[in-house]
This record gives structure tokens, C-alpha cells and sequence, in this order.
């Protein structure tokens, strides 16, 4: 039996040595390359709370808005399954929503264009449309032809900013929670000027080649910087931007 099994292994390691010798040849004859890919698709997410506060009882509608992104990515594979990337993209992010709050600090100003700082109660409408250059760098892992993996992060320049929205329907307590009670049929506000200009965090994503060089591709980048300052009133929790980008790269 023992020796049965002895010329087993050997029949196996002999019928098994062509393709170790394939895949070693393989390994051994891969050259470095550059790559040059053409990205386009769209984000589709939301500039948003990580978890829903307490000051937010309700969300009666969310949708996206229009959001495309267009990049260019060079990359360098260092062996056939392993490389690095970087890129530089023009990312568009924004969505809208209407949901119901209770006692949200918040600046709204009325028709008659007076102002109030203090605690909302009532219903609101968020819209948010900002721009950024974004320059993502990932390290890159591809098993095989068709599927292509990547994972790092990104650093993000705002160059437009959008968001505003209306409340109504509702009180606000003037300068704080035990202020002077004043009805709000509707008002508005404007913080576009108030986002940060910087933005970062980390991002990853898969590609699957459909042609000789085109690919579907879908990439989540999730923020990991607070949109507002520490000290901005109009808002009492940090928002991020957390968006999926899908669409396609062609292989240039």
C-alpha cells in the first residue's frame, strides 16, 4: 500500500511539473507595464450623517441628483496580478431630500429677510450640488482578465458648491431650545458657502472587462472629513460625502 501510494505521488508530480513550469514561465516573462484607462459614469449617494440623529424624525423623500464623474487613470503594473494606480477625476455630488425634524439647530432666514438662529421643528428640503477635483490612488489587484480590483484613498478640492433648501410648517426657537417660540410658514437657507474646501477619504472598487478594452466599473468613495466646520451652527451633526460611482473605463 505504502508503496502504492509513493507512485502515486510521483505520477501526480510528474503529470503536475508542465504546468508548474507554465505558470512559472508565465510569472517570469511578465514585464511592467503603464496602462491608460478613460473613466465616465455617474455618483449616485448622498452628502449625509453617518447614522440618522435624533433631530431627524422622519424622511419623506430622497432622490439623486445629476451627478457624472469623468476622469483619466494611469496605472503601473509591477507583476501580472499587482500594480499601483492614481488618477484625476472631476466628480459631481449631490441629491436632494425632504424629511421632518424637531428642535434641529439650524440659521433660516424668512421672506421679509429677517434671520433666526436657534432649534426647527417642522418640515425641510435639503438640496446639495457641489464639484470637486479629485485625485484618487489605489493599489491595484488583477486575478485575471476579466476582473480588475482596487483599493486606496483620495484627496478632493471643491471648486463649486451648492446647498441650500427651505423649511415650513413648523417653529422655531429663537437662539436656542427655550427661546421665543416664532411660527415659520417657510423659510430658507444657504450654506454653500460655508463647505470646506478640502475633502478626503477612502475609496475602492471592481472593474469587469466586457470588450478588447472597455469595462464596466462601479467605485464607492466614502469621506472620512466633516463637509462643515466644527464650529458651523447651521448644522448639529458632520455630514460626508459617501457616493458610488458607476459606469465604465476604456483602456486607452
Amino acid at each position: 500500500m505504502k508503496n502504492r501510494i509513493i507512485v502515486l505521488l510521483i505520477v501526480m508530480l510528474t503529470a503536475g511539473s508542465p504546468l508548474f513550469a507554465q505558470d512559472h514561465k508565465t510569472a517570469t516573462s511578465f514585464k511592467p507595464v503603464l496602462e491608460h484607462r478613460i473613466l465616465a459614469g455617474f455618483n449616485f449617494g448622498a452628502t449625509a450623517p453617518v447614522g440618522l440623529p435624533n433631530t431627524i424624525r422622519k424622511i419623506n423623500s430622497y432622490w439623486s441628483e445629476f451627478s457624472p464623474s469623468l476622469g483619466y487613470e494611469l496605472s503601473y503594473r509591477a507583476t501580472s496580478k499587482w500594480g499601483a494606480a492614481i488618477g484625476v477625476k472631476l466628480d459631481y455630488k449631490g441629491m436632494q431630500v425632504k424629511d421632518e425634524v424637531m428642535y434641529f439647530p439650524t440659521i433660516i432666514t424668512t421672506k421679509d429677510g429677517a434671520s433666526f438662529s436657534g432649534d426647527f421643528t417642522g418640515k425641510n428640503k435639503t438640496i446639495v450640488h457641489n464639484a470637486y477635483v479629485t485625485i484618487p490612488v489605489s493599489a491595484v489587484f488583477t486575478p485575471n482578465d476579466r476582473w480588475r480590483f482596487n483599493l486606496g484613498g483620495y484627496a478632493a478640492w471643491l471648486f463649486s458648491s451648492s446647498f441650500y433648501g427651505s423649511v415650513h410648517d413648523g417653529y422655531i426657537r429663537n437662539g436656542g431650545s427655550t427661546g421665543e417660540k416664532i411660527i415659520i410658514d417657510e423659510a430658507t437657507f444657504d450654506f454653500g458657502k460655508e463647505l470646506r474646501k478640502f475633502d478626503i477619504g477612502l475609496q475602492g472598487g471592481a472593474a469587469y472587462r466586457v470588450g478588447k478594452k472597455l469595462s464596466v466599473t462601479g467605485n464607492l468613495a466614502w469621506g472620512l472629513r466633516p463637509i462643515f466646520s466644527d464650529d458651523f451652527k447651521g448644522m448639529d451633526f458632520p455630514m460626508y460625502n459617501i457616493y458610488l460611482m458607476l459606469g465604465v473605463a476604456y483602456k486607452i
